[in-house]
């Protein structure tokens, strides 16, 4: 038996002693509603208010019991189902779009050395209080840039968001070293920003580019630098991107105003040159056996060895000293 056989019930008892619902509320205590409910079998009926029900009634004991027994056998009506929730929204990243640019030049074959400097160069990754700048300083042929690319290579799983590579030209006797605002453009090309999207200004040039890096992870390695100013506004502005810079200068401006970490590049010694020479071969090895017998000078044998294979093929062998090879700074 339900709510609606109890609801059936009850109107049959009271309309059998000519109430209306108001009525029996008056002399039951129960009130209207919850009488007009009941009857329409819509809520289940409570002991207490039955009893007072069957009491106003003036039911005889075997019609009292059957209406008890029928609110005791009542069902709970079923609870309204109400429409599922939608699922949540999913997380929109409301950050521009931005290509991951990888400009890493080649990595670097048979590189062999620097272990100091590597070292130096990883434990800045751990910083995380400010941008972090590594300038990599040096006389011309040390190896500045093939420690910066191949070291850059190392980690490039480290940044996630891209790597980006400019070749300054700060010292190239080929050339004018590049203008600020010409890197900063092609950087800004390479994070998806279109040509008429570029401003004018280059101040305006480099707030936009470091909007583009705000919150993403980027290495930038600005490569072969003239000074200070032609790097200044190629730097980011987020302590999650890393900057590398290669030089003949020292760069001081940016030790003092921006922290930067200067790494000194000397020539190789000789036991790092012997272990350039032996990467590529026995030939190679044999030959700085045989040129130890000449006037020893100074090894100025980079770890990147690809001026060391230009010159290891030239017909007029030099002295071993320059057959280790020097790279463009």
């Amino acid at each position: 038996m339900g709510s609606d056989a109890f609801g059936e019930l009850l109107r049959e008892c009271r309309l059998a002693v000519g109430w209306t619902q108001d009525e029996l509320a008056g002399r039951s205590g129960v009130s209207a509603h919850s009488i007009s409910v009941l009857e329409a079998g819509r809520r289940q009926p409570r002991l207490s208010s039955v009893g007072m029900l069957a009491e106003a009634l003036g039911l005889d004991p075997g019609r009292r019991e059957q209406l008890l027994a029928a609110a005791r056998n009542a069902v709970a009506p079923p609870a309204p189902i109400s429409p599922p929730e939608p699922p949540p929204a999913p997380q929109v990243d409301d950050r521009p779009s931005i290509p991951v640019p990888r400009q890493l030049p080649c990595a670097v074959a048979g590189f062999t050395g620097r272990t100091a400097q590597l070292k130096e160069l990883t434990s800045l990754l751990d910083r995380d209080d400010a941008v972090v700048i590594a300038a990599i300083n040096g006389s011309a042929g040390v190896g500045k840039t093939a420690l910066a690319v191949h070291w850059s290579h190392q980690v490039a799983d480290r940044f996630p968001d891209g790597q980006l590579y400019a070749n300054l030209r700060g010292f190239d006797p080929s050339g004018q070293p590049v203008p600020p605002a010409e890197a900063i453009r092609g950087f800004l090309d390479a994070l998806g920003v279109p040509a008429q999207g570029i401003p004018a200004g280059l101040a305006e040039q480099a707030a936009l580019y470091r909007s583009r890096l705000a919150d993403r992870r980027v290495l930038v390695v600005l490569d072969n630098a003239r000074d200070t100013s032609q790097v200044r506004p190629l730097l980011p502005g987020t302590a999650r991107c890393m900057t590398v810079i290669t030089s003949r200068d020292n760069l001081g401006g940016l030790i003092v105003s921006e922290g930067a970490q200067a790494i000194a590049l000397d020539l190789m010694t000789s036991a790092e040159a012997d272990d350039l020479l032996a990467s590529r071969g026995p030939g190679a090895a044999g030959r700085r056996t045989a040129g130890r017998q000449r006037p020893a000078r100074n090894v100025r044998a980079p770890a990147a060895g690809a001026e060391h294979r230009r010159r290891a093929s030239h017909p007029h062998p030099r002295p071993v000293a320059d057959r280790a090879g020097r790279a463009a700074a």
